[in-house]
C-alpha cells in the first residue's frame, strides 16, 4: 500500500520495456511536476485564516474560469461531443474532490492543503479543456501529446533511427498511484496496436504487461489487459486520451 510521507514524498513505480522488473523510487513531488510553479503568495500570509481565506479565493476565481471555458468550449462542439464533454467533466468533479479531500491532504486540520489542491485541480482543468476540447490542426503522423484529463499522459514521438514509440505515465487516485511504460508504436491500418512486454508474454505471466490501442481521429483509446504488477494498486493505464492542440 503507497501512503504519503511527511515531506511529501510518494513512492513511484517506474518500469522501462528494457528492463525487466519494475523499479520503486522515492522521490519528493515536486520532482513529478510537469511544470515549474512560483511560490503561492497566499502561503506568505502568516496567520493561518488569512491562508485559507486566500487559498478559498483562488479557489473560487479558478471555478469561476473553468465554468466560463466550459460553456464556451461546448457551444462549439457537436451534440454527441457536448454529451461527451459533461459526461466526463462530472466525472472529473468527483476524481478532483476525491484526490483533494483524500489521505494525500485531509490531514491537514485547517484544510488549506485541501483548499489549495482543488485550486490548483481547476487551473489545471481549465488548461486541459483549452488546449484539448478547443480543436486545432492534428498532425498527419498523430505524434504528440495525449491526455485523459485523469492523470494519465500518453506522447508518441519519433526517436532516433526514425522509428515511432510511445511513453504513457499515469498518476491516479488520491494517494496518487503512478505508473510508466514505454515501448514500440507501430499501429497497423485500422489504427490498432498491440504491446507487450515482455514480447509475446501471456496475460497471466504476473511478469507480463499488455496494452492495446485504437486510434479514432483525434484521440486514442487505451486498453490495459495485463500491468498490475507494473503500477501502483490504484493506478491504471486505460483510458480515453485525447491530443492536446496547444
Amino acid at each position: 500500500m503507497f501512503i504519503r510521507l511527511p515531506t511529501k514524498t510518494i513512492p513511484i513505480l517506474f518500469y522501462n520495456s528494457m528492463i525487466r522488473y519494475p523499479i520503486f523510487l522515492l522521490l519528493p513531488l515536486f520532482l513529478i511536476t510537469l511544470e515549474a510553479k512560483s511560490p503561492n503568495p497566499c502561503s506568505n500570509q502568516k496567520d493561518k485564516a488569512e491562508q485559507k481565506e486566500c487559498f478559498q479565493k483562488q479557489y473560487q476565481t479558478a471555478d469561476k474560469e473553468l465554468n466560463e471555458v466550459y460553456k464556451n468550449v461546448r457551444k462549439s462542439l457537436s451534440d454527441p461531443d457536448k454529451e461527451e464533454l459533461k459526461k466526463v467533466q462530472r466525472l472529473w468533479i468527483g476524481y478532483r474532490d476525491g484526490v483533494c479531500e483524500g489521505p494525500m491532504y485531509s490531514s491537514d486540520e485547517t484544510g488549506i492543503e485541501t483548499i489549495s489542491c482543488k485550486a490548483d485541480a481547476t487551473k489545471a482543468r481549465t488548461s486541459y479543456l483549452q488546449k484539448v476540447w478547443i480543436f486545432g490542426k492534428f498532425p498527419k503522423d498523430g505524434l504528440g501529446i495525449y491526455t485523459d484529463g485523469f492523470g494519465g499522459r500518453l506522447r508518441l514521438f519519433r526517436a532516433k533511427g526514425k522509428s515511432d514509440r510511445f511513453q504513457l505515465n499515469v498518476v491516479r487516485g488520491p494517494t496518487a498511484h503512478l505508473g510508466e511504460m514505454d515501448g514500440d508504436w507501430t499501429p497497423n491500418p485500422e489504427g490498432k496496436w498491440t504491446w507487450s512486454s515482455p514480447q509475446n508474454c501471456k496475460a497471466e505471466d504476473p511478469e507480463c504487461c499488455i496494452l492495446k490501442f485504437q486510434t479514432f481521429d483525434t484521440r486514442i483509446e487505451v486498453e490495459e489487459v495485463a500491468c498490475s504488477g507494473f503500477h501502483g494498486a490504484r493506478a491504471y493505464f486505460d483510458g480515453d486520451y485525447r491530443y492536446e492542440f496547444k
